[in-house]
């Protein structure tokens, strides 16, 4: 059986042809999945690099230029930057595990992502669950947003519409309280 022209299926998906799509995923998407689980080694994320880089072509299919690249190196790019950007965010959250950020995940109620070699002491998650109750919702929610789902304070700030001033002020207060509330 001959390959499908990618270019081609990816000028149709731009018009809207669904058929075109799901003969563009069934072509494309092998590649893109063993490119994904190279580079994250994770299969359940490689998966989802798929498919967010297959709605991102239907989205943009119309940017496609055969001109500029082939089918086949568009679709890529939109998977790899897709999967650094997740290595990205993995990293910043391995470097806050590093940092002791341990109590804070546990409290959140995020269990799995701590590992067992450095459990957390049951008196210092119920200490630190009450101390987040004496802070803001703010505050919490704005730590939770940085040291459980990994965002930056720029991402913060904007997922919330405030400045990105009030966020840094938010989760520097409300680290400091939970600091102060432990140590009593």
């Amino acid at each position: 059986m001959a390959e499908p022209d990618l270019n081609l299926l990816l000028q149709k998906s731009s018009r809207g042809d669904e058929r075109a799509f799901r003969e563009l995923y069934d072509a494309a998407a092998p590649r893109i999945m063993a490119i994904a689980v190279r580079m994250l080694k994770d299969h359940h994320q490689a998966e989802d690099i798929v498919q967010q880089t297959m709605i991102a072509a239907w989205n943009s299919a119309g940017e496609f230029d055969p001109e500029r690249a082939q089918a086949t190196t568009w679709l890529t790019s939109i998977a790899r930057y897709r999967a650094l950007d997740l290595l990205r965010k993995r990293a910043r959250r391995e470097s806050m595990l590093q940092t002791g950020q341990h109590d804070i995940l546990r409290v959140m109620g995020h269990d799995e992502l701590i590992d067992d070699c450095d459990p957390v002491p049951s008196e210092t998650v119920t200490r630190l669950t009450h101390c987040f109750s004496e802070i803001s919702r703010d505050q919490a929610g704005c730590i939770q947003l940085a040291f459980v789902d990994g965002l930056t304070f720029s991402e913060i700030a904007d997922r919330l519409e405030r400045s990105i001033g009030t966020v840094k002020s938010w989760v520097r207060r409300g680290l400091q309280k939970l600091r102060e509330c432990v140590e009593r």
